[in-house]
Formats: C-alpha cells, structure tokens, sequence
C-alpha cells in the first residue's frame, strides 16, 4: 500500500508519540486498530446497536464484559421470603444473539420501582426500563454486596424465551423483531 500523510496538530503530539510507543514503535498498526475500531463503533451505532459493558461476578469480585448490542427489555421481580429478588437487562446483539444479564439480590433497593407483576401493559416495562442505564448502579444499591450478577448468551429466540419470565419474554419477543431504528425522512 502506498504511503499516506497524516497530518498532527501541535496539541496532538504528544498523543501520537504516546501511541508509537505503545505499539513499539508501529504507529501505522496503532492508526489501524484506532480507525478499525472506531468504524465498527460508528456503524454499531447508525444500525441501534451501543457498546455495553456489564459487570460479572459476586461477594465483591466482579469482572467487566462488553460487547455490541440494543437494549430489548429490562426488568425487575422483588425479592421476598424465601426468594431473591433479580433484575435482568435482555440485549439483542449485532452478530444476532441474546445475551441476558442478571442481578440476584436479597434486599430490595430503596428507589421505588414497580416489579413486573405490577404492571398491567408489559410495553410499559420496556419503555420504563430502557432508560436505566446499568442497573447496579441505581441507588440504595451496594454494588459490594451479596448481589450475584450473570451474563449468559442464548443463540436463539425461543430458547431465550424459555429462560425469561412470561411477560418479559413476551416483551423480548415483540422487541426482537422490530428494527433497531426507523429512519424518517421527514
């Protein structure tokens, strides 16, 4: 491939030299993984997909998992007697799976929001949810805690559902099939 010029604003110097060090002296290799990862970022985002990025683990030791997908369906069940409460936050991934992430808890947080045997309209769950960002980081939450959260990827729909509550399910299920974004021309 032939050369290339690029050209680096004085303020963005020592940003490039940082860089040709850590690719030992490559700074061709560090643009390409640069500009590889920020295409598959961009074009993530024009198809409705975002990068997520979960915590996994428990009793304290949590590890960070991320990959690329939409948000379908997020909700909660509280605990009770005998009974941990979960969250589960159900993405639909860009390489077409189902990947579900959950949080056993046994306290409830002190934010009031309603369990999903509360709602009458399931849609309801999903708008409301879809705007909680990270579920562990809602308040009267202690991340520390005794909480337990799993990431598990399922390769299809029905096999998802099986492992979902009802009505979450038929929640996933009405939001897999729709497109991630409708453009308007308007």
């Amino acid at each position: 491939m032939p050369n290339r010029t690029i050209y680096v604003g004085e303020s963005d110097v020592a940003l490039f030299r940082r860089a040709q060090e850590l690719t030992g002296g490559n700074l061709s290799a560090a643009i390409s993984r640069a500009l590889q990862r920020f295409v598959e970022i961009e074009d993530a985002h024009r198809a409705g997909f975002e990068e997520v990025e979960v915590r996994v683990g428990s009793e304290g030791i949590y590890r960070r998992k991320r990959f690329v997908a939409r948000r379908i369906a997020q909700g909660r069940r509280p605990a009770s007697e005998g009974r941990r409460g979960e969250w589960i936050a159900v993405y639909h991934t860009r390489k077409d799976r189902f990947a579900v992430h959950r949080k056993h808890f046994d306290e409830e947080p002190k934010a009031g929001h309603a369990p999903w045997g509360d709602l009458q309209d399931p849609r309801y769950t999903i708008e409301y949810w879809n705007n909680v960002t990270e579920f562990d980081s809602e308040p009267g939450w202690d991340p520390a805690g005794n909480a337990e959260m799993t990431l598990d990827v399922y390769e299809h729909l029905d096999e998802l559902k099986a492992a979902l509550p009802g009505d979450l399910a038929h929640v996933v299920e009405a939001n897999a099939q729709q497109q991630p974004v409708e453009d308007l021309d308007i």
